[in-house]
């Protein structure tokens, strides 16, 4: 042990002795008028309070009234007694000897001895309760007020007779001990005698005499305390759990320790109870002191220290997957713990390129107390597998045979892919070609659902799968040409259109085979790139009767040629008639007539000369009209036109109603008649041709009538006016 550690042990030693030097105390009660002086006090807390306290002992030769027993030692009157009249002639005795303040500490002795008198036979005895209380307040002699109180003195030491039986209360004097136990630590404080008889008095149940004799108080003396070994205690990892026992012997009862100085490494305490625990969270040698203490005040040090120092290496890296040289960045996650950093050729940011190759990567790791640690690890890449398809497109025609090829390295197999348009799916007859470095795929007599299919190659190997680049074959349907129309017939001087129709096609030339063979047109011209390419001749000569078109394309299937076009061309002669024809009354355009065949009628010329809107020939003549005619002869209708005007006075409107006239217009009307005059109108009934009236509409004087729904046909009008009636024929369209 050190020198500082002897002296200060040394000291602790006679400042223990003299503390327990003025600690002890003995009574032996020769003159107890000196008690008070010593500390002691007394204090009579009886109900009612009875004429005697506390009183000095009486001998058996005391004289004129002897008492029932001699002291324990000393002279025969040496001790303290009381009794019966402690209370009145009934009531409660509780009569306080309270001994002087010490510092009370867990391992005091306090010794006694009392007795009562011996009961003889034929003799009662009253029995008799002495009760000894602890007080850990100071100096306090605060036992409350009244008989049933204790004021501080709230720890019942002991108690003799607790239940006041008779004859239970020795007899004799007999030695009484009592350790002190269960103080947190030393205590100020005193400890008291309390007579304490229930039904007492001289004419009570209970109560007699009691003495008290030679009181010692012996204070617990600090044994020499033994620790663990001074020094080195067992070594710690940073990080890693650590636990170490200081054991000791000396201790009155559970000892205590505690750091008293320098400090435990951190992250490591240390329990009341002695264990170094806990994970140290930095390296290190830490020295500090370590003192025990027990409940009676008593300790003991000594000085450890404990050195700290890093874990063996804690760095791991688990396997690499196998890479390929072409795999692309690899993010590194195999070390552990996480959070280090990796090194290496080809290894930036925590990931590694495996283009370089197979390389030693290495991993640092530097933990939260500071240690570094390092691993390293092979990571092999091998060389990739590349697979090229040639050609990586083709172009073929319908019919037509392909071929395409995939050449690749280390790899074991390889299996021709179809996308149809849903994903690439092995072919079957594509077959796997095991082991070999080319592999084929063969299409004969390509079809247009091939159109747009991507074929590629997979393989299997150390690096696979791998994938080929994509091969698309396009398949070009044969140029097909179609002329509209196939044959056009056509009046001389009419104009004629020929067009011709096709796809998968850059150019077209129109050519004509006039009964000699097939030439270019020149003024036909050649056209590149649209879908259809038109031939128009205007003014078509008898000439060009018979002659043969058609239409040549380029392309990537050509060349194509379209089926064969033929003009004819027609001589007809124009129509002719009258130019003004009257009819009746519900005429239809076949009563009209002109010179020719196959006539048609148009309401207008532009219908006429276009050949459109042709009218039936039960159309309803309408008056004063002109209607024009075509005619057709050996197909060719004629493209000029007669007018022909349809008129007859009977149909007018001018007929007379007494001396005014209503003019109805117009006639023939498709919707709404309208009136002039000067009559009122009344109303209108219109007759269909059979004779039955067909509507009747009230005008009140309006001037106009609603007529779109009746069917188309001739009616006779009644109009009613105030001045009369009047009849016109009015054609319905």
């Amino acid at each position: 042990m050190r020198k500082f550690d002897l002296k200060l042990l040394l000291s602790f030693f006679l400042f223990c002795t003299q503390l327990n030097f003025a600690q002890t105390f003995t009574e032996s009660f020769d003159n107890i008028t000196t008690l008070a002086a010593n500390g002691w006090s007394l204090q009579n807390n009886s109900t009612p309070v009875g004429s005697l306290s506390w009183f000095q002992g009486t001998a058996t030769t005391a004289t004129p009234t002897p008492g029932p027993f001699n002291a324990y030692n000393g002279a025969a009157n040496a001790y303290i007694a009381a009794n019966f009249n402690s209370t009145g002639s009934t009531g409660t005795i509780s009569n306080w000897l309270i001994t002087p303040n010490r510092v009370l500490r867990n391992g005091d002795v306090f010794t006694f001895y009392t007795r009562k008198p011996t009961i003889g036979g034929g003799q009662t005895d009253y029995a008799d309760r002495l009760e000894v209380r602890m007080s850990t307040n100071g100096a306090s002699t605060n036992v409350g007020t009244g008989a049933a109180a204790v004021g501080d003195f709230t720890t019942l030491l002991l108690s003799i007779n607790p239940t006041l039986v008779a004859n239970v209360y020795p007899q004799v004097w007999t030695k009484y001990t009592i350790t002190v136990s269960g103080l947190p630590s030393p205590t100020s404080g005193r400890i008291a005698f309390r007579y304490f008889v229930t039904g007492a008095g001289s004419l009570g149940t209970n109560s007699d005499y009691i003495g008290i004799d030679q009181v010692d108080y012996t204070p617990y003396v600090c044994p020499a305390f033994t620790m663990t070994s001074s020094g080195a205690l067992p070594g710690a990892q940073a990080g890693t759990a650590y636990s170490t026992l200081i054991s000791q012997t000396g201790a009155l009862g559970a000892p205590n320790f505690a750091v008293t100085a320098g400090a435990l490494p951190p992250g490591l305490s240390l329990s009341a109870s002695g264990t170094i625990s806990g994970t140290p969270t930095a390296t290190g040698t830490f020295n500090f002191t370590v003192t025990v203490s027990d409940a009676s005040g008593c300790s003991g040090s000594a000085s450890y220290s404990v050195t700290v120092l890093c874990r063996s290496n804690v760095a791991a890296l688990s396997d690499f997957p196998v890479l390929c040289t072409n795999s692309g960045l690899y993010t590194l996650s195999e070390g552990f713990p996480a959070g280090g950093t990796y090194s290496g050729t080809g290894v930036s940011g925590g990931q590694f390129d495996p283009a370089a190759g197979t390389q030693v990567i290495t991993y640092d790791y530097t933990d939260p107390y500071g240690c570094s640690y390092s691993v390293s690890k092979t990571v092999t890449v091998n060389a990739a597998s590349v697979i090229t398809t040639q050609p990586t497109a083709n172009t073929v025609c319908v019919g037509e045979n392909v071929s395409f090829s995939a050449a690749a390295g280390n790899a074991t197999g390889y299996q021709w892919q179809v996308n149809q348009g849903s994903g690439f799916t092995d072919i079957t007859n594509g077959g796997i070609y095991s082991g070999a470095t080319t592999a084929t795929l063969k299409i004969n007599g390509v079809t247009s659902g091939l159109n747009g299919y991507a074929y590629r190659m997979t393989a299997t190997g150390l690096c696979t799968p791998a994938v080929s680049n994509t091969a698309v074959l396009t398949v070009n349907a044969v140029t097909a040409i179609t002329t509209q129309p196939t044959a056009s017939t056509v009046c001389a001087g009419a104009n004629a259109t020929f067009s011709a129709v096709a796809g998968n096609a850059t150019g077209y030339q129109w050519q004509v085979n006039q009964g000699s063979g097939f030439t270019d047109i020149t003024n036909g011209g050649i056209y590149s790139g649209a879908t259809t390419a038109a031939l128009s001749i205007n003014g078509v000569t008898a000439g060009l009767s018979g002659y043969v078109y058609r239409v040549t394309a380029t392309g990537l299937c050509t060349p194509a040629v379209s089926n064969t076009a033929v003009l004819t061309v027609s001589s007809t002669s124009a129509p002719t008639g009258e130019a003004i024809q009257s009819f009746n009354a519900g005429d239809t355009l076949s009563v009209l007539t002109v010179t020719g065949s196959n006539i048609k009628w148009y309401a207008t010329a532009t219908d006429a000369a276009n050949h459109v809107n042709e009218l039936p020939v039960n159309t309803v003549i309408v008056n004063n009209t002109v209607y024009y005619a075509t005619q057709s002869i050996a197909g060719c209708e004629s493209s000029v036109s007669l007018a022909v005007k349809a008129y007859n006075e009977s149909l007018g409107t001018n007929q007379e109603a007494g001396s005014q006239k209503i003019q109805v217009y117009p006639n023939p009307v498709k919707e709404t008649l309208y009136f002039s005059g000067n009559q009122r109108i009344d109303k209108i009934i219109m007759i269909s041709a059979d004779g039955r009236k067909s509507a009747e509409k009230t005008l009140n004087g309006e001037r106009k009538a609603d007529v779109h729904s009746l069917p188309a046909g001739v009616y006779i009008l009644k109009i009613f006016t105030d001045k009369g009636i009047q009849t016109v024929k009015i054609i319905k369209n």
